[in-house]
């Protein structure tokens, strides 16, 4: 988001079109389809299924915490009650009763990524298990005994892969014309997921994929007051995403080649000079992109994670008084973190924090990285405020991904410098089994305590051997802090 609108992974572009022959010799949206059409659970190796269960596990106590305690969860829930949404059979983690699968679907998604707690994927800058997990747990629970834990494990997988691969080639870039790519490629995983489970062809699924061009969407402006929106956006993804999928089950006509097409998703979504449709579809079936999504250590936005550990680990090492912290990070990044306006440097709402470099930085030094929520009861500690006086954030176009550096300069004249070019949780720098299990712990036990946490957790790791249904009547099981 430079001064020209456009900012990519460190350096400018203009919106750029997919070739038009290219798009035409390479028909990304029926292969998408027929992907989904066509996956099976002979996909489902040791290694994917150890990873669905990690990310699931992972998903249900961020999710939960969130329907138990986050300040945004009773208006949104009020909402939905309002519109009649707790009408069918669906379950709602921590609401305690059913509702219709659209509303299900929206409020565990929106639960699931109102903390910024989800796992998410550095290629393509988003959430993905939030929208996929939540459409699938859905989908799984009205199929009832006509489908398996298996089918429900396969339909996570490919909802993944497809929000991950379209999310890739929206790139950094998409973030310069304000789209958010967690619910913009979100819905289209969804109606993935779901279509797995259902079975559905794929010239229904291409229909779906149709309806769900003209219905993505997720507008960056909740960066301006700290709003709600981005919370909800994973929501109305999965919301929207039965829709797509009823209507093109009823036969309606939807749009065709809606992600490569001239006006289509890629095209109209991103000016990524980058664009690839061989990368996109190369692979697809055989090798799985959204295994190298990483799960979250903090609760806020992952391009200030490098921060929040490096702050964190050099103020344990030492005791000296602090003259200034240089925070450096992509210039992409540093357009949704970095900015010196006065609701990043002094933020009075959570989720002007969560996406405040300073503040995440500040609250890592002083009360070290491993807060948690509790970060947010701090909004208002003079201790922090007086740090993130002293924080420049700065760009550095040599910086990818979620990489970053932090420079400490003490009172005494002295520096210390520290490098980080992966977060902890990716591939290059691993979040071990047992961390998962202590996230899950830290954040289930409070909503259902320990003994249910725990029965919750063993069913996951034995899921072949259960039900969704025996799942989620213990997720729905009713519990607020309200």
């Amino acid at each position: 988001m430079s001064s020209n609108g456009v900012v990519t992974n460190g350096t400018s572009a203009v919106a750029t079109k997919l070739n038009e022959s290219e798009a035409a010799n390479i028909p990304v949206t029926e292969i998408f389809a027929d992907f989904v059409a066509n996956a099976h659970t002979d996909s489902l190796d040791l290694e994917m299924r150890e990873k669905l269960k990690e990310v699931i596990v992972d998903y249900i106590g961020v999710t939960a915490a969130a329907g138990y305690s986050v300040d945004s969860t009773p208006p949104i829930y009020k909402a939905v009650l309002a519109l009649g949404g707790a009408e069918g059979s669906s379950t709602a983690i921590t609401k305690g009763q059913k509702f219709t699968p659209q509303y299900a679907g929206f409020l565990n998604a929106t639960f699931g990524h109102s903390m910024d707690f989800d796992d998410t994927y550095s290629p393509g800058t988003l959430h993905a298990g939030v929208t996929a997990i939540s459409a699938a747990l859905t989908q799984a629970e009205l199929m009832g005994s006509t489908s398996t834990s298996d089918r429900f494990l396969l339909a996570v997988a490919v909802g993944y892969e497809v929000t991950c691969r379209l999310g890739r080639e929206l790139g950094y870039e998409a973030y310069s014309q304000g789209m958010h790519n967690t619910a913009t490629a979100g819905i289209f995983g969804s109606v993935a997921a779901i279509s797995v489970l259902k079975r559905l062809t794929s010239r229904t699924i291409e229909m779906a994929f149709g309806f769900a061009g003209s219905k993505a969407s997720g507008s960056m402006q909740y960066l301006e007051n700290g709003s709600h929106n981005k919370r909800l956006h994973a929501g109305f993804a999965v919301h929207d995403a039965f829709l797509c999928v009823a209507l093109a089950e009823a036969g309606a006509l939807g749009a065709t080649r809606i992600v490569e097409g001239k006006f289509g998703f890629l095209n109209a979504y991103s000016p990524n000079p980058n664009k690839d449709l061989k990368r996109l579809t190369e692979g697809l079936g055989t090798h799985w992109e959204w295994l190298v999504s990483a799960l979250k250590p903090y609760p806020a936005c992952r391009m200030t994670h490098g921060f929040i550990e490096m702050a964190g680990d050099l103020a344990q090492k030492h005791s000296k008084e602090v003259k200034g912290i240089i925070c450096a990070l992509s210039p992409s990044n540093f357009s949704v973190v970095g900015h010196r306006t006065p609701n990043k440097l002094h933020p009075e709402n959570i989720v002007d924090a969560q996406f405040s470099a300073y503040f995440q930085t500040a609250n890592a030094w002083i009360y070290g990285s491993n807060t948690g929520n509790a970060a947010y009861n701090k909004l208002d500690d003079p201790r922090i405020h007086a740090l993130c006086e002293r924080i420049t954030c700065v760009k550095d176009s040599s910086i990818k991904g979620f990489g970053s550096t932090i420079e400490i300069e003490y009172a005494d004249g002295s520096k210390e410098k520290q490098d980080m070019p992966f977060p902890l949780g990716e591939a290059e720098h691993p979040y071990t089994r047992d961390r998962v299990d202590q996230k899950f712990f830290s954040l289930a036990t409070p909503v259902y305590g320990k003994d249910d946490a725990t029965r919750i957790r063993d069913m996951v790791n034995s899921i072949e051997k259960h039900t969704i249904a025996e799942l989620l009547d213990l997720l729905g099981r009713e519990a607020s802090a309200f």
